[in-house]
């Protein structure tokens, strides 16, 4: 087994259902996504069993969510793990409990994102000019996602529903005169529904259209 595939296997195995997916950012670039909750745990793994280093923390606003990437190189491979954040709550875990010397990295994305890092004993700005503090966020996008405002009804009703469009009455009505058997939709078929929901989530079309399940409506 490849040092790349032990780590993978490790992570998996500690992380459980928190292990969300591997992917790549190059054949020998490997990424794990993690959950937010997790982080910590996982980036001990990587240090107390594979003697991993921080290289730095990369953070990208999509527009719903942060991305915080912290690339770890172990002995010549960079493996990096992946966490979302929502941007209602802008906060996670300070890396500083497992690498002290991640400070520097969280104290410079505080300062252009505002993402807060829980337990950071030393969060003052780096970067932006003194005027700008607690004014500007210069990398920080306003809330939004990939859909547009006259989309969003359609698509919280095809979220909630698994279709846009009911069978009006007058149709049913045509199909029963004419003996045409019943036409099988997500409206009567609840299995149906719950099968189009773990689709959604499996692929991630919920988190990159920022859909809440809880509220049942985008996130914007």
């Amino acid at each position: 087994m490849s040092q790349e595939a032990e780590i993978i296997e490790k992570l998996r195995g500690e992380l459980g259902e928190n292990f969300i997916e591997e992917s790549r950012i190059r054949p020998n670039r490997p990424v794990v996504t993690v959950q937010r909750d997790v982080l910590i745990q996982a980036l001990r793994l990587l240090v107390e069993v594979f003697n991993a280093r921080l290289c730095t923390i990369t953070a990208v606003d999509d527009g719903v969510d942060f991305e915080l990437i912290y690339h770890m190189s172990i002995k010549g491979l960079v493996m990096s793990i992946k966490v979302f954040v929502p941007k209602e709550e802008s906060e996670v875990a300070s890396a500083t409990s497992v690498i002290p010397g991640a400070a520097s990295a969280e104290r410079e994305i505080w300062d252009l994102f505002k993402i807060k890092f829980q337990g950071l004993s030393d969060p003052r700005p780096l970067i932006v000019p003194y005027e700008w503090r607690d004014v500007k966020v210069p990398l920080r996008k306003p809330m939004g996602g990939l859909v547009s405002e006259y989309q969003k009804p359609t698509v919280e009703t095809l979220m909630q529903q698994g279709q846009v469009f009911t069978m009006p009455s007058t149709v049913k009505g045509h199909r029963e005169n004419f003996k045409l058997p019943e036409v099988k939709t997500t409206m009567t078929r609840p299995e149906a529904l719950k099968e189009i929901h773990e689709i959604t989530e499996e692929v991630g079309f919920d988190r990159r259209i920022g859909y809440d399940w809880a509220r049942k409506r985008l996130r914007y």
